[in-house]
C-alpha cells in the first residue's frame, strides 16, 4: 500500500558499522549426511614448528655436551713416572715378634697388635698388620702386608702367612700354585723357594721356604717376603725417595738414631686410621700391648735358647743373636731357624 510522501521501507541490509552496533556475525554448518551437503570436514593443519625447535634444542644440547668432553684432557693409562733415584739402595728386615731393623740401621720394636705404616711416601704405601700368634706368648708378629699406593697404579696385593692367610691382588686370590708367577698392575710378583738362609738354617728349611718377590725396578723397589706357618719374615729394598718417606722402616735419612721406636710412633702416629687403611678393616684385637724383655726369660731357657740359636745361626752376633735368643724364649725352637732370614734375603 502507497503512503503519503513516498513508498514504506524495504528488506533490512545488514551494515558493518564498527564497535556499538547490535548484532554480531556467526558461521553455522548442519549435518544432512553425506554427499547431501556442500561441505566436507577436513582436519586443521597441525602446527609442528614448537615440536622442530625442542628436537633442535636437544640435538644442540648434545653436540654442547660431546664438545665439552671432547674439549677435557683424556684420562692417562699410564703409570706414575718413577722419580730419580736420591741413593743407593737399602734394607729393612721385619722378622720373629717382630724384629726391625730400618734402612738406617736403627732396632726399634713395636709391641703392640694393629696395622702399621712399614713404608709411606706419598706415591709408595706399605702396610703390615702385626698381631699375636699361638706360638709368640700374646706378642705380635707380622701377619700380612699390603702393597699399594700411585707407583702400583693404584692396585694392591696382600700376602699373608701359610695356614691362615693369603696372596691376593685386588682382593682376588693369586699365586695359588707353587712355584708360580703372577702379575699385579705394574709388578710381576714370583712365588718360589729362592732366597738364600744362613749356614746351618740353609739345609734344614730349604724344603720349606715359600717366598713371594715382588719387583719393580724402575721405581727401585724389591719385596721379598716369607711366609712360615702364622707370621712373615719381610724384606723391603729400596732407594731413598725425594719427597720423603717415614714407617716402622724408618725415614731413610742415614740417622739411625731418630728411628727409635718412640721417635718413629710420634711420628707415624701409631696404629693406621681406618681412612688410610689398604685392608678392608682394621683387625680386632687385645688393645693390650704385651711387652717382655729377655729379663723375663728363665735363666735355664734362656741358655737353652742361647745354644739353639748359636747352633743354627753360627754367624749371628749381636742384636741379631739377641733377637733369636728372645723369639727361641718366647716362641718356640722353630724361630731360631727361621730367624735365620733376617741376614739374608728374608
Amino acid at each position: 500500500a502507497a503512503s503519503c510522501g513516498g513508498e514504506g521501507p524495504g528488506p533490512g541490509v545488514m551494515t558493518f558499522v564498527g564497535h556499538g552496533g547490535s548484532y554480531r556475525s556467526e558461521t553455522t554448518y548442519k549435518h544432512v549426511g553425506a554427499g547431501a551437503g556442500e561441505f566436507s570436514m577436513r582436519a586443521a593443519p597441525v602446527n609442528r614448528t614448537p615440536c622442530f625447535i625442542g628436537i633442535a634444542i636437544v640435538v644442540v644440547a648434545l653436540v654442547c655436551v660431546a664438545l665439552v668432553f671432547l674439549s677435557l684432557p683424556a684420562a692417562s693409562t699410564t703409570l706414575k713416572a718413577a722419580p730419580p733415584a736420591v741413593s743407593a739402595p737399602k734394607d729393612c728386615l721385619l722378622w720373629g715378634d717382630p724384629h726391625i731393623e730400618t734402612f738406617d740401621g736403627s732396632f726399634p720394636n713395636i709391641y703392640a697388635e694393629g696395622e702399621y705404616w712399614i713404608v709411606k711416601s706419598r706415591d709408595i704405601q706399605i702396610q703390615g698388620r702385626l698381631l699375636a700368634t699361638p706360638f709368640t706368648n700374646g706378642l705380635a708378629a707380622t701377619h700380612q702386608v699390603s702393597v699399594g699406593g700411585a707407583f702400583m697404579g693404584f692396585h694392591k696385593f696382600t700376602v699373608g702367612p701359610m695356614e691362615n692367610g693369603q696372596i691376593t691382588c685386588d682382593d682376588q686370590d693369586i699365586l695359588n700354585e707353587f712355584p708360580s708367577t703372577a702379575v699385579c698392575g705394574p709388578v710381576v710378583l714370583d712365588y718360589t723357594s729362592e732366597g738364600k738362609l744362613v749356614d746351618d738354617a740353609e739345609g734344614k728349611l730349604e724344603n720349606t721356604k715359600h717366598i713371594v718377590h715382588a719387583d719393580y725396578p724402575s721405581w727401585g723397589v724389591h719385596l721379598q717376603i716369607m711366609r712360615w706357618a702364622n707370621h712373615l719374615n719381610v724384606r723391603v729394598t729400596m732407594t731413598k725417595k725425594p719427597e720423603g718417606q717415614d714407617g716402622i722402616c724408618g725415614n731413610f735419612n742415614s740417622n739411625p738414631l731418630d728411628d727409635t721406636t718412640s721417635a718413629i710412633l710420634s711420628r707415624i702416629g701409631g696404629r693406621i686410621p681406618l681412612s688410610e687403611l689398604l685392608f678392608h678393616q682394621q683387625a680386632q684385637t687385645s688393645g693390650v700391648a704385651v711387652l717382655k724383655t729377655i729379663a723375663d726369660c728363665p735363666r735355664a731357657t734362656r741358655e737353652s735358647a742361647m745354644r739353639v740359636c748359636q747352633a743354627s745361626q753360627p754367624a749371628a752376633g749381636g742384636i741379631l743373636l739377641d733377637s733369636c735368643v728372645f723369639d727361641v724364649c718366647f716362641g718356640g725352637p722353630q724361630y731360631a731357624a727361621e730367624d735365620g732370614l733376617s741376614e739374608s734375603q728374608a
